[in-house]
């Protein structure tokens, strides 16, 4: 019997979660492929599919909601590992070497569908959430963190050769679905629910598009790798023309 969660054990300070793996389409290759580059954690729920309720004896659980993920069974299989990963990272004294010492990166990784091309007004490879709100705001990382990596994306895309994962690079404008804003929104766990400001995290949305296919999503988990990698590495300060969607 297949295991509901899937858990990979990292070498560096990255975790890679796809809270939706068993109803977004190939979200968990993207995450797979992604922690093979960078040798890095990854929580991949293979087994509990999107609901409003949560019942482990038929396999339902929306695991993006973090009232969910704190019943007991979905916590045990699903939340646990990404707090465990999490304490591993930052008590271990071999993540040192990096720039960003003592930060744990976090990247939830979604699907969404092929519409936002035609609300974008072009097409679109990713839309990155960091908790912008319509009044007032929760950012899970530091706005230089988010500009570097958009910054680091937009790059990455206009080096390789995979067509499918083209288009243009967007963040979740204020309040919307993409923000990763909502205090149920696993995005906001380590700032509303278990507050850790070492914990740096993103919200990743990927069109159908970039993940229609296995190879499709490989691409894309391939490049997500390489982005990432680049992101952990620099500690620079960007600044960047901002695109909402």
């Amino acid at each position: 019997m297949r295991e509901r969660v899937n858990t990979i054990i990292g070498k560096n300070p990255v975790i890679l979660v796809a809270p939706h793996g068993a109803d977004d389409t190939n979200t968990s290759i993207i995450a797979t492929y992604a922690a093979k580059i960078l040798n890095c954690y990854a929580v991949i729920n293979n087994g509990f599919e999107r609901a409003d309720f949560v019942d482990e004896t038929k396999d339902k659980a929306d695991c993006n909601r973090v009232s969910h993920c704190k019943s007991d069974i979905v916590f045990e299989e699903f939340l646990k590992p990404i707090l465990k990963f999490k304490n591993n990272i930052l008590n271990s004294n071999k993540f040192l070497i990096y720039k960003n010492k003592n930060v744990v990166n976090i990247f939830y990784i979604h699907g969404c569908g092929d519409a936002i091309h035609k609300n974008a007004g072009t097409k679109v490879s990713i839309v990155v959430g960091y908790g912008l709100g319509t009044k007032k705001d929760s950012l899970t990382c530091e706005l230089w963190r988010k500009n570097l990596f958009l910054k680091e994306y937009s790059k990455k895309l206009s080096e390789v050769s995979y067509e499918s994962a083209k288009g243009i690079v967007l963040e979740g404008k204020g309040g919307g679905q993409y923000a990763g804003r909502d205090s149920d929104n696993l995005n906001q766990y380590f700032r509303k629910h278990d507050m850790d400001l070492r914990v740096k995290s993103m919200q990743l949305e990927f069109p159908f598009s970039c993940r229609k296919t296995k190879i499709n999503s490989s691409e894309t988990g391939h490049l997500l790798g390489m982005v990432i990698k680049d992101y952990i590495n620099n500690d620079s300060v960007f600044d960047s023309d901002e695109d909402y969607v």
